[in-house]
């Protein structure tokens, strides 16, 4: 719009509000609106050559006043000429305070006309991805707060980079570092020098110093490309920026004056754009240098200026609405370096708590190997959470579900002293008195050194029954081995065993136990509104083949006896509200028979690995 009619735009406004919102201290003919009289007044003496008639030479800049629509300068003009004297002298005494009241009216027109074009302005840019542009991940170690990341920035652009207590400014930004290049050799003289025999100019080695972009300069840079490269009214592409561990460094340190970019409007840029300095000013022109951006209006109208110039000079840094900058914590090392209020009121936070591992809503069912026996990972975590809890009253000690990575499903002895009996010995329980009978070795207190031994080459080895000692205090069950081979061989499967393994829809591999009871999980959770008879005659004990129990699906209170062991110690809740328990020893003799269950749903269930049991036979 062109400045004649956008005056023309402004002064029609301005004649609505004061014919409709405008108030008159007297009741008028049109009530208390103004009258036409009043208004035709106003609009007369807010022109320059009645509201500055009093000194035009002074004022002459001014061509109108419906070129001005900023609220702070219109409040400017009306604050110098409401407190100079010369005007409110000429103006009562010539036209009983006409200029005064036009001012004032229009002084209360713009700011509510910018109010209004603001607030309906940055609805209409308003980018609702449903991803916070800034957000910290943190809970216990363990939760899952990286994989969460990685899952949701899944084939993102994505720059990753880690704090750590020497994490500063230069190494999260950039800054000048030495580098070797390869330059023309030339004598003092300042000649070229070359090669006798080829006649070809001598190649030496010098060390120089360039600007080296860090984390923040690479994603801020790849940001504003990727706007570059979008079309008008375009999404750009999504430019995520993960910081692992962020607690772990100074962050008032290491964000320095980028502290200020982190607050966002409406539109998703930095509110308050902050100025480069020499050295980054240099970087960025190089970086943009003859880029242009097709939205560059949208994104200046949030500004009511060239800030895309400025940006793109590299005068200013402003974080874009396609960067997002996103963290983990852990919250057991938040006493390295305390996040100020200021900085955590910048991020939105994403609490991961402390649950059982599940992959498309069926549980991992990882489990504990020591001695031949498998023990259940997620009640060992949540029945050592409740042992933390009693001992030190710390949410942040807790262990996450992943706290360890298991192999194929199995955490081994070797794994759980390494990984999570040493936490619980050196972090969790160090100042503590081993009051709990789970620290009890008979007499003894079970003291971390119990956990080893030394064999004939001086080498640690892992003393499983320790470990199976400290499981059995702590009240972890026993579950089915990972075989698959019950107690009692000949009467489950006549036909031997094996170490088969199995993908469901492309999960980690799963023994036949594993997969067996994810397919009915996983069928339960699709299908919830299913009464118990529907459950069971969905499962029929029949799936089962000659293998004995006490059926597929059993209620809750039907005796198992010596079975108990073979049901899940999970416990369901049927559509007609009956609770019931699922039997989920699979052998060779029956998996056949979940497996085309899996496959007539549409599933994708694949052998990963195959290897056949020997038995030891004369």
């Amino acid at each position: 719009m062109d400045k004649t009619s956008l005056r023309e735009t402004i002064k029609s406004e301005f004649r609505y509000y004061l014919a409709n919102v405008a108030r008159s201290a007297r009741r008028t003919s049109e009530g208390f609106n103004l009258g036409k009289t009043a208004v035709d007044s106003f609009l007369t003496f807010i022109e320059p050559d009645r509201l500055f008639d009093y000194n035009p030479e002074k004022w002459k800049q001014i061509e109108s006043m419906y070129d001005i629509t900023s609220p702070e300068d219109v409040k400017n003009i009306a604050d110098e000429l409401l407190s100079d004297k010369a005007f409110l002298e000429h103006d009562n005494k010539k036209n009983q305070g006409w200029r005064s009241g036009s001012l004032s009216h229009y002084v209360c027109f713009i700011n509510a006309r910018s109010f209004f074009m603001d607030k309906e302005r940055k609805s209409s840019q308003t980018v609702t991805t449903g991803m916070p542009r800034q957000a910290i991940y943190y809970g216990a170690p363990g939760t899952g707060k990286s994989h969460e990341v990685n899952r949701k920035t899944k084939n993102k652009e994505v720059i990753r980079t880690t704090f750590h207590p020497d994490s500063d400014y230069s190494t999260f930004v950039g800054a000048y570092k030495p580098t070797t290049v390869n330059v023309q050799m030339r004598d003092i003289a300042g000649h070229l020098v070359f090669d006798e025999t080829t006649n070809e100019p001598v190649i030496e080695s010098r060390i120089v110093y360039e600007f080296v972009e860090q984390a923040f300069l690479q994603a801020y840079i790849k940001a504003w490309q990727a706007y570059a490269a979008a079309a008008t009214d375009e999404k750009p592409t999504e430019q995520y920026l993960v910081i692992e561990e962020i607690n772990r460094g100074n962050c008032a340190q290491i964000f320095g004056d980028l502290f200020q970019l982190l607050d966002r409007n409406a539109a998703g840029f930095s509110d308050y754009p902050i100025k480069a300095d020499k050295d980054m000013k240099k970087q960025l022109a190089k970086a943009f240098k003859d880029l242009k951006i097709a939205d560059a209006a949208r994104i200046n109208s949030c500004y009511d200026k060239d800030v895309v110039s400025e940006v793109l000079n590299g005068d200013i840094l402003l974080l874009p609405d396609n960067l997002y900058i996103w963290a983990t914590m852990n919250t057991s090392d938040q006493s390295l370096f305390p996040i100020d209020s200021a900085f955590k009121r910048r991020w939105d936070w994403k609490y991961m708590p402390i649950c059982e591992g599940k992959e498309n809503g069926v549980s991992l069912s990882w489990k504990i190997k020591v001695n031949g026996k498998l023990y259940d990972w997620w009640q060992f975590v949540e029945k050592i959470n409740a042992e933390i809890n009693e001992q030190t009253k710390s949410e942040d000690k807790k262990l996450g579900y992943f706290f360890c990575k298991a192999q194929n499903g199995i955490v081994s002895a070797e794994t759980f002293v390494s990984k999570v009996i040493f936490y619980l010995w050196n972090d969790v329980f160090k100042d503590q008195t081993f009051s709990s009978a789970i620290f009890r070795d008979g007499e003894e207190e079970l003291t971390f050194n119990k956990f080893y031994d030394v064999n004939n080459n001086g080498k640690a080895i892992i003393k499983e029954d320790k470990v199976e000692l400290f499981l059995q205090n702590l009240g972890v069950d026993i579950i089915s081995d990972d075989s698959d081979i019950p107690e009692n061989l000949d009467e489950l499967d006549k036909e031997g065993n094996n170490f088969d393994r199995y993908s469901l829809n492309d999960s980690t591999p799963k023994g036949k136990s594993d997969l067996g009871l994810s397919v009915m999980k996983q069928y339960l959770i699709d299908h919830p509104d299913m009464p118990f008879a529907q459950i069971q005659e969905t499962f029929p004990d029949s799936m089962l083949g000659d293998v004995a129990s006490r059926g597929l699906i059993v209620k809750l209170d039907k005796p198992l006896d010596s079975y108990s062991r073979y049901y899940t110690s999970e416990v369901f809740t049927s559509q007609d509200g009956i609770l019931f328990r699922i039997y989920k020893q699979w052998t060779v003799s029956n998996i056949a028979n979940i497996i085309d269950f899996a496959i007539s749903q549409g599933w994708k269930v694949e052998k990963t690995n195959s290897w056949q049991r020997k038995d030891n036979q004369a």
